[in-house]
């Protein structure tokens, strides 16, 4: 609350009052009062009836015997587009938590909230100590439960495949058909399952990134720097030392293998693929990373990483992902705050914003659009960031009188949803002119 005889305001207590009291949850370095149980059930109702909207739309469009359009299924379209919305708002949702100690506008705060749905996190709208009061979860917990989502998809996977290679065997079709179905099972369980993973990914990146050493921060009670302590800057209840920490840290160690061998993996099967497909030298440049007939399901299954961009770019998505894990991963194991690491991030996202604009490495120009208009999105968020005040810093911030008026919170709101409200225009275009 400041003073010379500071305490904590109401909802803060623990080291340097980052830590919230019972009856709320942090969000963005802010404690909030927690939700009532009902709107909670209400939020997720409807994120998890979209989810089934969404699910039903791809099962029923990949079932669905349509033409190829520029040599692309409907399914591959819904999640190329699908696929740079998603992005958008993840990255959104990283930067804001990266950047933590900056005041951000409410509204964009608000954005960033039902953003973090996007990466799967659903105990940011449900916290679990708000839902059952005797239940804590630290970073380390945050961290345990995206590795057993990830886990759990891998399991039901396999486990689904296994059940349907069964089913097959004891039904009464021939051989042929039996192996067709077979092979349309796997390329829709591994599709969905690495498009799973794609969107988790990001979170898992950054729930590691949160419980490593180097995301640590060391509080000392005096000036020799005799008694001090040694904390986890996204957790206050946790200390970087000792038994526990030194045990549980492992696991995060092992996740950063699982992070980096994932798109390592990707790229490697790729690789192989491009070779494969550029066998033939008279194939042209949309046909040259189509999977042929003999590729395997895998290659299928990750058709959504490749299959909007052109054949020089095969490679985009790795790039693409490694501009999100840093901006929303890698400036948390820097450990600056301050103005400079948030101008850091602007510069770099305008940068990469001007490569892709002048490589554009997607065929499609809607999505090219689409992507640009994005990236677009996040360099102005990230200016709003280099702009807005830094309350540890002390320094007043001419924006702040604006920042709270209606006029720039609809300007936030309308630039963070144009990226998804461009995805919707355009599919209600199509269906307009399909009907006529």
């Amino acid at each position: 609350m400041g003073g010379l005889d500071s305490i904590c305001a109401t909802g803060y207590q623990g080291p340097l009052c980052e830590v919230c009291s019972a009856g709320y949850y942090k969000q963005l370095q802010t404690c909030q009062r927690c939700p009532t149980k009902k709107w909670m059930i209400v939020q997720l109702s409807v994120i998890a009836t979209i989810l089934v909207i969404v699910i039903a739309v791809l099962v029923w469009t990949g079932k669905k015997k349509s033409k190829k359009r520029e040599g692309r299924s409907s399914v591959d379209i819904i999640l190329g587009r699908l696929k740079i919305v998603i992005g958008f708002y993840q990255v959104t949702n990283g930067v804001l938590e990266a950047f933590s100690y900056i005041k951000w506008p409410d509204s964009l705060a608000l954005i960033g909230k039902y953003s973090e749905t996007l990466q799967l996190s659903v105990f940011q709208i449900a916290p679990i100590h708000c839902l059952l009061p005797n239940v804590k979860m630290n970073a380390f917990g945050s961290l345990f439960a995206i590795l057993a989502m990830n886990a759990a998809a891998i399991f039901l996977s396999v486990l689904a495949y296994l059940l349907r290679k069964i089913f097959l065997l004891r039904s009464t079709l021939n051989k042929e058909q039996k192996e067709k179905k077979a092979a349309q099972a796997k390329e829709l369980i591994y599709r969905s399952l690495f498009f799973f993973l794609y969107v988790t990914y990001l979170s898992t990146c950054l729930k590691t990134a949160q419980v490593l050493p180097l995301a640590c921060r060391t509080l000392c009670l005096d000036e020799e720097k005799e008694t001090c302590d040694v904390y986890l800057k996204a957790d206050y209840n946790v200390k970087c030392e000792g038994q526990e920490y030194n045990r549980l840290v492992i696991v995060a160690f092992c996740a950063v293998f699982y992070i980096i061998i994932l798109p390592t993996a990707s790229l490697i099967t790729l690789w192989k693929q491009r070779k494969v497909s550029h066998g033939n030298v008279n194939q042209t440049e949309n046909e040259a990373l189509e999977p042929q007939d003999q590729a395997t399901g895998i290659i299928k299954g990750l058709r959504f990483l490749f299959e909007n961009y052109n054949s020089r770019s095969w490679y985009w998505e790795l790039i693409e992902t490694i501009r999100k894990v840093v901006l929303t991963s890698g400036l948390i194991l820097v450990g600056g705050e301050s103005r400079a690491y948030v101008g850091l991030a602007c510069v770099l996202s305008g940068l990469y914003g001007m490569l892709f604009a002048y490589i554009s490495p997607m065929v499609d120009p809607f999505e090219n659009k689409l992507m640009l208009t994005s990236l677009a999105v996040t360099f102005v968020n990230l200016g709003i960031g280099a702009v807005s005040k830094i309350p540890k810093e002390r320094i007043p911030a001419s924006i702040d009188p604006y920042v709270d008026s209606i006029m720039f919170n609809v300007l936030v709101i309308g630039a963070n949803s144009l990226v998804i409200g461009l995805l919707v225009g355009n599919i209600l275009l199509i269906h307009i002119l399909s009907s006529d």
